[in-house]
């Protein structure tokens, strides 16, 4: 292993987002209606705090040490962002009622809607258009959002393209951490849980099953706007557009079907779709001049913030 890959075994721009998110996700402890667990929170939060943004001498040390240790350590860190999502996405609830004591943003999201689209398109559409075989393939599409996330990074991981697979990484945990911070100091239950679901025939469909019960059993409460379904997945659409083009319809097409599916399911406004759309958008493109702000100074432009702003 070269010098210059020994000094970016710790510190590099994934790992300084991820710390930088923990950090900015730390304040609701603080706050009198903070969780009984919080001390199990912060000290969650400290940890990877720590790992992910290490000491000088910390790093030194790894330095130092086999190439083999260094590449089980880099390899860890380099999933460890993605794999802790659904972690990361469990706190939300938690993290928003501390800040606003349980009140949520709903009705501010509503008056939107009604100005924008002259009405509630998360309770009328699928209401107006019952279709079987228009809701089954929405709500097949809502539940692709697990596919979109994982299948990408791991397509460059078993090809061992490790910048670009950092690079992709880097936008994706962007475009997650701006939707939660959002989710944390602007909570909005969404749709789902003011409005009535869709029912009728709709509900018989094993797609609406499946998909409802997902939700039911791991929803988090407060995490409606943006839309981090359709945020992430076009910031993912982007992504795969720029490192794995072969993919891009596929990906293209599930991310289209999910965002409307969001929306005929009930399960977010309209509001909540176009401005995880423009989240998206812009974490895709904030993300390479981001990935260089944080790179190591001692390693001047790493390889990775290369592929970052290629």
């Amino acid at each position: 292993m070269s010098p210059h890959a020994r000094d970016s075994v710790l510190g590099l721009p994934l790992d300084r987002l991820f710390a930088i998110y923990m950090l900015a996700a730390l304040p609701p402890l603080a706050f009198a209606n903070r969780p009984a667990s919080w001390p199990v929170l912060l000290a969650l939060h400290a940890v990877i705090v720590l790992l992910a943004w290490p000491l000088p001498a910390v790093q030194r040390a790894l330095a130092t040490s086999p190439s083999r240790v260094q590449r089980m350590v880099r390899g860890t860190l380099d999933w460890a962002p993605l794999l802790l999502v659904p972690l990361l996405y469990t706190e939300l609830a938690p993290l928003n009622a501390a800040v606003h004591g349980g009140a949520y943003f709903d009705e501010l999201v509503i008056a939107w809607e009604q100005a924008i689209f002259a009405g509630q398109p998360s309770r009328d559409w699928a209401a107006a258009v019952p279709l079987l075989w228009l809701s089954e393939p929405l709500h097949a599409a809502y539940l692709s959002y697990y596919l979109i996330i994982f299948v990408p990074p791991l397509v460059l991981f078993l090809r061992r393209r490790t910048n670009d697979f950092r690079a992709a990484v880097f936008a994706l945990m962007l475009a997650f951490f701006m939707h939660y911070l959002f989710f944390i100091y602007f909570p909005v239950q969404g749709p789902r849980y003011l409005f009535p679901p869709p029912g009728g025939v709709l509900a018989d469909g094993f797609f609406y099953q499946v998909t409802h019960r997902v939700l039911e059993a791991g929803s988090s409460q407060g995490a409606a706007f943006p839309s981090s379904h359709v945020g992430v997945s076009v910031a993912q659409t982007l992504i795969v557009a720029r490192y794995l083009p072969r993919l891009t319809p596929v990906i293209a097409l599930l991310t289209v079907g999910l965002a409307f599916g969001a929306i005929y399911g009930g399960f977010h406004y309209a509001t909540d779709a176009v401005a995880g759309l423009i989240l998206g958008v812009a974490a895709f493109a904030f993300a390479p001049r981001l990935a260089r702000m944080l790179a190591p100074r001692n390693s001047g432009t790493s390889d990775e913030t290369d592929a970052a702003a290629a």
